[in-house]
């Protein structure tokens, strides 16, 4: 069985050489939008008549002929019975938006595994991507352990390391840390139930937890006036999809973001750092030390959701 929000990079290598006999899709935080609704369900058909591949975790499944359940509500009763039923050897947990608990991660008689995209005990919490970034680490990694009772806390199965390349935007180290080693980590897991290494972990993290930021953080994370163009560089090419650290496009623009081109190291006297300007032709943010260079494509997508909002 799996938990994981969303077609995410784990469902295809696992369904592709094992029986999955159900699929558990968590509820995102702070759901905004009625999913139910007619202007989503409109909204969703146009988005998914131009992007062929646009399609629900739930049509997924269907389309799978897997069970499907959508935990909107923690791990309650309900939840509990419908595993019971289809009683799964084995639960492979992949980006989920609350704690499990101990009545679901107990019932599979090979317990129940997460995959973590940090090298535990660092970055436990639910957000090590946007940390690696903001922390600007030089070694990534990606950790298959049991799921025990605290958050990232269970004993370790696998472990994989891999270089944190500078400017490494966000989708294309998924694709390497959860598409390529994770997707093996797992598999390699499954294969051997029977006598998987359990590696007790260290009680303290050396590092904070890994927490989600609040809106409200967005326009303050980055220290302007003293980080080097490189480390805001390749933070907002990590978190161009979603950080507002930058004010961004308006107008007949609104709802599009901002594409983190290259950087130049120059003189910006008369810029103001973390402003956005536009000169001959070309969008930049002023840094203390150069310029970071904007580009704009149109997101069917980023439209939806600003209509959506």
């Amino acid at each position: 069985m799996i938990i994981t929000m969303g077609i995410s990079r784990i469902l295809e290598p696992i369904i592709s050489v094992h029986n999955v006999v159900g699929i558990i899709e968590p509820a995102p935080r702070n759901t905004r939008v009625n999913q139910n609704s007619l202007v989503f369900k409109i909204l969703r058909s146009l988005y998914s008549i131009f992007k062929k591949e646009a399609k629900s975790l739930k049509s997924y499944s269907k389309e799978k002929n897997i069970p499907y359940y959508y935990m909107d509500s923690g791990s309650d009763k309900n939840l509990e019975q419908w595993v019971k039923n289809i009683n799964p050897d084995v639960i492979v947990v992949y980006s989920m938006s609350q704690l499990l608990k101990e009545n679901i991660f107990s019932i599979p008689k090979y317990g129940t595994i997460n995959l973590h995209p940090a090298l535990l005990p660092s970055y436990r919490g639910p957000n090590p991507d946007f940390w690696m970034y903001y922390d600007g680490v030089k070694e990534g990694g990606v950790t298959v352990h049991y799921i025990d009772k605290g958050e990232d806390t269970g004993d370790i199965i696998y472990q994989e390391k891999y270089d944190f390349q500078l400017g490494l935007k966000s989708p294309q180290m998924l694709d390497l840390s959860i598409g390529k080693i994770g997707a093996n980590l797992l598999l390699k897991a499954l294969d051997n139930l029977e006598n998987l290494p359990r590696v007790a972990q260290s009680t303290e993290s050396p590092t904070k937890k890994a927490r989600n930021i609040k809106a409200e953080e967005h326009k303050n994370i980055i220290d302007w006036q003293n980080w080097e163009i490189e480390r805001i560089w390749h933070l907002l090419r990590g978190t161009e999809l979603w950080l507002n650290a930058l004010d961004q496009p308006k107008g007949i623009y609104k709802g599009q973001r901002w594409t983190i081109e290259e950087f130049e190291k120059c003189d910006i006297n008369g810029y103001e750092v973390s402003k956005v300007y536009k000169e001959s032709n070309k969008y930049f943010v002023a840094c203390n030390d150069g310029k970071i260079f904007l580009s704009l494509k149109f997101s069917l997508k980023n439209f939806v959701l600003s209509v959506l909002r």
